[in-house]
């Protein structure tokens, strides 16, 4: 079953049951598995190829500053480099600082006159008014074959679903504006005139060995599930 295949060619109800399963067919056929540790799974989409990362400075000019940052993990990976975000005084504190950078609007119609073999875009599509220019974006700046990763917070963590109960609400990151779980990228790709090619879900270990046994009975019991997803990585690529 292709991802291609849009969910309005089985009816027009979108809660119908048929749909449904047409959808969940995709999805399954687009999983392609938990993620326990982000740096060999970066190291295999980055390494020795040219990078376009959106949301270079991640929040605030102090996490470019942090041991660990992202962006510069990613530099030592690939072949070539350019980073892209909306914040005018931290671009150009890294541009001082020798970085490839640009003040971008990544949800725009601008173009930076490039493509690139990866685009990631980690935890930022759930900050912007337009995602699905966001997946525009990131598609017109994909060389031939190239992929674009998008990262975003999972609301099914137990973690996400203890703070609901234990506050009355969840609050979170106040700067975000949505959740992009499996079924809405499916959408998305489809709107941005895309294909979502794969997701992967990060998983936590369990830091108890309590954590760790609830983990393995709930799996055991009930089989796959997201309550110990923490993030979802989606894999978008250009229609062929």
């Amino acid at each position: 079953m292709s991802a291609t295949s849009h969910w309005r060619g089985i009816g027009q109800n979108p809660i119908a049951p048929s749909v449904c399963a047409h959808v969940k067919a995709q999805l399954e056929e687009c999983y392609r598995g938990p993620i326990l540790e982000l740096g060999p799974f970066w190291e295999a989409i980055m390494k020795n190829k040219s990078v376009l990362d959106i949301g270079v400075v991640e929040h605030s000019r102090e996490f470019t500053e942090r041991a660990g940052w992202r962006h510069e993990i990613f530099k030592e990976l690939a072949s070539s480099i350019m980073g892209v975000d909306i914040l005018e005084d931290e671009v150009e504190y890294l541009r001082q600082r020798g970085y490839d950078v640009q003040t971008c609007d990544a949800t725009s119609e601008n173009d930076l006159g490039k493509c690139f073999e990866t685009v990631y875009a980690g935890d930022v599509i759930e900050h912007v008014d337009n995602p699905i220019g966001l997946i525009s974006f990131a598609q017109r700046h994909l060389a031939d074959g190239g992929s674009a990763y998008i990262s975003t917070p999972c609301p099914f963590w137990w973690s996400n679903i203890w703070l609901a109960i234990r506050d009355g609400t969840y609050v979170g990151n106040v700067d975000h504006i949505r959740w992009v779980t499996p079924v809405n990228a499916l959408e998305m790709a489809h709107r941005a005139g895309c294909v979502l090619s794969g997701y992967y879900t990060v998983e936590t270990h369990g830091h108890t060995l309590l954590r760790k046994f609830g983990k393995s009975l709930i799996t055991k019991t009930f089989g796959r599930n997201e309550l110990f997803t923490w993030a979802y990585i989606y894999e978008f690529k250009q229609k062929v």
